[in-house]
């Protein structure tokens, strides 16, 4: 009789007698089990691969996407750490090669990844038991996380295989000590590594455990040194203690203190966060020194008292040595960070500071397989590093992706954790993204840890092993040291390292949950294994259990719906009202039916022991789980997969991306009879219409400075940040289509108070509408008591449709058509429209090119940050309101710097003491009067100062408000003096014109909100001309408006004008006037990139300017002024510089 294995799952008699064994049929010799597991894969086929391609591609997947498609053709790959390891790069283009390239085929590597993970629990069976790898199986099947992200081009969904083969992996070399599961071990990390630096978190668990296991088996051994074995535990004691404190203060020091902005003289981002990484924060460096050294010191212990050849007897030991040797290479940043030094830095010093951490540690990782056996360690190490050789330079083709790899990525990734990307809090895993999608799996990961805790208050835990003694038969030793392999350590152990790793880790994503949840839905596999193995099904059918079950289902139901009834809205027993009524109803049906459910259990359960009872009560309940778990992740996975009200994604893309993409390809092989019509697209929405604008040919990135060449394109797609610059392009010749591009989930969550939990909890409202949120999406009730709306005639407004249509947070886009296009696309039902010009400016183009060039970019005297409003003093100096660097400059005409004065203050950071007389929060008005003294608007400060000539303060007024008064001003932005010395100001916040004397004492205001005569909307620019008419820049009215001042400040319109222009409402868009001697109106169109000329009438004589760096174009227009020689003084507020047109030299106008 052969001997049984061992750790098998126990059955009540053999394993021949289990219903799993029984053959279908006499004639088709299959047993129950292979066909209930080969349903489950061929389920998983199905449901991975179901409408694969419908989704629109998200951000990062068509990152993943296009380079794998420049792979496929021809154009090679380069590692970059920030799309993590090149493994998937890979099997993506080969996909391509075989199926062509779609979304679908894009997917197929990881839907096939998702099923083979599946697939490769049968392998589990032993760990798992048959009915445990059967249930963990199911669950992978109708997991939320594991079925979305199995359909989802990113890395989790490999990793979701190469998890499982090396936790296999471990028990199975654990329990038998055979070379070959090494080198399943060793395949399985290699392969991880080349797929996401989850990698190192996964390694740095497997190591802990192992350690962890080492050292619970050293504590029975008897060592030949006492001595040694006491200072090796309290080495180890010191070390975990220093461990712990650097960690928690780590996390305690991130939460105290944010990140440090980036210094002038950091090279990026990546510097700031490098410097403020968990690895050198003040709190945890010296704990962390001590814990090393106090690490050190216990290796030295152990190997001198419990000796080296008795250690490589240690199973636990040959692993923990052969993950830690093939990984120590990698592990160059982690000292690096110690001082500043940066991983991704490839300048020759960087090199150098990579190198002295590099060899050393490669010559100890030899020098460790060296000792332990050579000969494997180098078959192991080849076979590692080849594969990752192979990956990395993409079969030999890019040397550098070697070392990229090797130590940019574990350096690329520390850095992030600084960055914290995504900002979620501390409870994003759980109490967001596990109790809305994982609830089964946790729920079964607390039952396992609860009933074996249980087990172990009883007495019932498996038995350890014998005590070992040094002195012992080690061949007898090695052959029973893991006759029971440490399956529930190792999945209790890793389902709370992963939660806590994560949870820790600075950066927190959705897709992350799928290392949390994976050694969950193992763990509860085996649980729920146990407790399917203790039911005897035989004398449950004999006795008619299903009738128990029955009951228990029932009393189930009964209850929730009795309890749903009660926490609900309106309560039961509330009114008379129909909605009452039904809820008493429900109420009072579920009570009654769980009594008398209950009733009948009670007299059922006599007969039954408890045990069995409460193992069916779990199956039962874990039962309804399942249903419920399914619905989720078919509702993520089928329904809502391109809708924002999902919780498990992050920066998805939105339906309105493929939507586009048809009308593209629909309007393209109309026009062209393929795919060569003309798009263009800006750098908002490059990601993902790279990938989906790949076979155009014609497709034409401009990035975010759009150009009027744009004009000749038939198609134009533009994200929301560029709108603005985008209107005067296209003018009235396109059609516009507006469309979300991307979603972000609610983050409502941000901020949990523990007042905001108890009212979620407490108020029967809330929680009605929280439960409709977790169980169907349904964020309808929550958004009507956000409003204020509920039972209300306005509630009809607020439902889904409209909330995913007006969804936040999500970033627009839109889609313009030429209108000759679309005439021709009789179904976008447009007329003709030939007759409509994009600019009816465009035939007054001339080209003008400035004679003089002042000033850069820079905070040095004589240097611009986003200069606008100019003043030409009586001399022909300048003064120029340099905003961002809170100052005004006082400069000659050839650029010499006369005066500079101003720094910055800032009322809101404490009052007057913060902003004295003299400092600027961004000015952006300046004016001369008629004797010589300067005016500014100081805008964010909220009021008016004035200077000498030479910037000697005289005197201020103004402060925030919008209560009427003249001295309430809101954002001042431009200001002219008059030749009487009275001083106009536009209070642009507040919607009209206020005129002071000369030292600030009210006169008058006129105008308010609104766009009839007279009143304004963002008014801006001022210009005075020869009669003392004012001019005004009525911005978001988008025209001037002319005045007449009358001696007694009697305002009279005289006259306005449209402006073709200044369609967007950024903060950038603020356009100036200027007025010549012979009358000609300059007024600025910013975001148009030119000036435009006008007779005093509105009648446009010429314009000039297109987008580029002086002399050949210009930027952002700011502040105009006229010379008084037949010169205009324009401010370039994007470049920095001050330029200056002789209006009488003009070149003919492009064709």
């Amino acid at each position: 009789m052969s001997k049984p294995k061992a750790n098998a799952s126990p059955q009540k008699t053999s394993q021949e007698t289990s219903w799993l064994d029984r053959p279908l049929s006499a004639w088709l010799n299959v047993r129950v089990e292979v066909l209930i597991f080969a349903v489950i894969v061929l389920l998983a086929i199905f449901t991975r691969f179901y409408h694969l391609g419908d989704r629109v591609m998200s951000h990062d997947e068509s990152l993943h996407t296009y380079y794998s498609w420049l792979l496929y053709k021809g154009n090679g790959y380069q590692h970059n750490p920030m799309m993590h390891g090149p493994l998937q790069f890979h099997l993506i283009a080969f996909s391509f090669f075989l199926f062509g390239d779609t979304d679908f085929t894009a997917r197929i590597p990881h839907a096939t990844a998702a099923v083979l993970a599946i697939a490769f629990l049968w392998a589990w069976r032993r760990y798992l038991g048959r009915k445990g790898a059967l249930i963990a199986a199911g669950l992978m099947l109708i997991s939320p996380y594991m079925l979305y992200y199995g359909r989802y081009a990113r890395n989790e969904a490999l990793i979701m295989p190469l998890a499982l083969v090396t936790l296999w992996a471990v028990l199975r070399y654990l329990e038998t000590g055979a070379t070959r599961y090494l080198t399943w071990l060793t395949v399985a990390t290699a392969l991880h590594f080349v797929s996401k630096e989850t990698a190192f978190i996964y390694t740095a668990q497997l190591l802990f455990f192992l350690a962890w296991l080492l050292v619970d088996r050293l504590s029975r051994a008897e060592w030949p040194d006492w001595r040694a074995r006491r200072s090796f535990y309290l080495s180890l004691m010191v070390a975990a203690g220093a461990l712990a404190f650097a960690v928690i203060g780590a996390w305690i020091y991130g939460r105290l203190v944010p990140p440090a902005a980036p210094s002038p003289e950091a090279v990026g981002a990546a510097a700031s966060a490098a410097k403020h990484s968990w690895l050198s924060n003040p709190v945890s460096l010296p704990l962390l020194v001590v814990a090393l050294a106090a690490l050190v010191a216990a290796v030295y212990f152990l190997i001198t008292g419990y000796g080296w050849r008795h250690l490589l007897r240690e199973r636990a030991f040959v692993l923990l040595l052969l993950l830690f040797s093939l990984v120590l290479p990698q592990l160059a940043p982690l000292p690096m960070a110690f001082f500043h030094w940066n991983a991704l830095d490839y300048s020759s010093v960087g090199i150098v500071h990579t190198l002295i951490f590099l060899v050393p540690l490669t010559a100890l990782a030899i020098a460790l397989g060296v000792a332990w056996d050579a000969r494997t360690w180098f078959f192991e190490a080849a076979l590692f590093y080849g594969i990752f050789a192979v990956f990395q330079t993409t079969v030999f083709t890019n040397g550098g992706g070697f070392f990229s790899g090797l130590v940019g990525a574990l350096g690329y990734w520390l850095e992030q954790q600084g960055v914290h990307r995504g900002s979620q809090p501390w409870y994003y895993y759980l109490l967001i993204q596990v109790p809305i999608y994982e609830y089964l799996p946790a729920l079964g990961t607390l039952a396992a840890m609860g009933w074996m805790g249980w087990r172990a208050l009883k007495g019932q835990h498996e038995a350890p092993g014998e005590p070992v003694s040094a002195a012992r038969d080690w061949k007898a030793y090695e052959a029973q040291q893991y006759s029971h392999a440490p399956v529930f350590g190792l999945l209790a152990y890793w389902s709370v390292s992963s939660f806590l790793a994560y949870t820790l880790a600075g950066e927190k994503m959705p897709w992350l949950t799928v290392h949390i949840t994976l050694p969950m839905i193992l763990l509860t596999g085996w649980f729920l294994g146990k407790v399917a193995d203790g039911v005897d099904w035989k004398d449950f059918a004999r006795r008619r259990g299903w009738l128990l079950l029955v009951l228990v289902v029932t009393f189930i139901l009964s209850t929730a719906q009795a309890t749903g009834a009660w926490l609900g809205v309106p309560r039961p027993f509330s009114g008379s009202d129909l909605a009452s009524l039904q809820a008493t109803a429900n109420f009072l049906v579920g009570s009654v039916v769980a009594l008398l459910s209950a009733v009948g259990l009670a007299y059922l359960s006599t007969s039954w022991r408890t045990s069995d009872l409460l193992r069916l009560g779990v199956l039962t309940l874990f039962g309804f789980l399942a249903l419920l778990t399914a619905h989720t992740a078919i509702q993520a996975t089928y329904y809502n997969y391109d809708q924002a009200n999902e919780y498990l994604v992050y920066a998805h893309s939105a339906r309105g991306v493929k939507t586009v993409m048809s009308q593209v390809q629909e309007i393209s092989e109309r026009v062209t009879d393929g795919l060569a019509i003309q798009v263009a697209y800006d750098s908002d929405v490059s990601w993902p219409f790279t990938w989906y604008l790949r076979n155009y040919p014609n497709q034409k990135f401009y990035g975010s400075e759009p150009t009027q060449d744009l004009r000749d394109v038939p198609i134009i797609i533009v994200g929301d940040n560029d709108f603005a610059a985008i209107e005067p392009i296209v003018g009235r010749a396109y059609t516009r289509y507006d469309y979300i591009r991307m979603v972000w989930p609610n983050q409502d969550y941000f901020g949990l108070t523990r007042e905001r939990i108890k009212h979620a909890l407490t108020d029967p409202l809330m929680r009605e509408a929280l439960f409709r949120i977790w169980l169907n999406r349904d964020f309808t009730l929550y958004f009507q008591i956000r409003q204020g709306v509920v039972n209300t005639p306005q509630a009809a407004d607020v439902n889904m449709a409209n909330i995913l249509a007006d969804w936040q947070p999500s970033d627009r886009m839109r889609l313009y058509i030429r209108n000759d296009i679309v005439a021709k696309m009789w179904n976008y039902n447009a007329a003709p429209s030939g007759s409509l010009e994009a600019d009816p400016y465009a035939k007054k183009q001339v080209v003008l090119r400035p004679d003089k060039v002042l000033g850069s970019a820079g905070s040095e005297p004589g240097q611009f940050q986003s200069p606008r409003g100019i003043a030409v003093a009586p001399d022909g100096s300048l003064y120029v309101a340099d905003t961002r660097n809170f100052r005004i400059q006082h400069i000659a005409p050839d650029g010499q710097v006369l005066q500079v004065w101003g720094t910055y203050g800032n009322l809101m950071d404490g009052g007057p003491e913060a902003a004295p007389p003299g400092t600027f929060n961004e000015p952006w008005g300046v004016a001369v009067g008629p004797d010589g003294s300067v005016y500014v608007t100081d805008t964010w400060n909220h009021r008016i100062q004035k200077f000498t000539a030479d910037g000697k303060f005289i005197t201020m007024w103004g402060q925030f408000g919008n209560d009427g008064s003249p001295l309430s001003l809101w954002g001042p932005r431009d200001v002219v003096v008059d030749a009487q010395g009275r001083v106009y100001v536009t209070d642009t916040g507040n919607k009209r014109v206020v005129i002071f004397d000369a030292d600030g004492a009210p006169l008058g205001q006129f105008g308010r909100a609104g766009s009839a005569v007279g009143e304004f909307n963002e008014p801006v620019g001022l210009a005075l001309d020869a009669q003392g008419n004012l001019y005004v820049a009525d911005t978001w009215n988008q025209r001037v408006q002319v005045f007449a001042v009358g001696p007694d400040l009697a305002i009279m319109p005289l006259r306005q004008w449209d402006i073709f222009g200044w369609f967007g409402q950024s903060t950038e868009n603020k356009p100036y006037l200027a007025v010549d001697a012979n009358g000609h109106v300059f007024v600025g169109d910013p975001e148009g990139y030119r000036v435009l000329e006008f007779d005093n009438t509105g009648s446009l004589l010429r314009w000039w300017g297109q987008w580029g760096a002086p002399p050949e174009g210009m930027g952002l227009v700011g502040g105009l002024a006229v010379d008084g020689h037949g010169g205009l003084w324009v401010a370039d507020a994007e470049h920095g510089q001050i330029l200056h047109f002789l209006l009488n030299q003009v070149a003919p106008a492009s064709p």
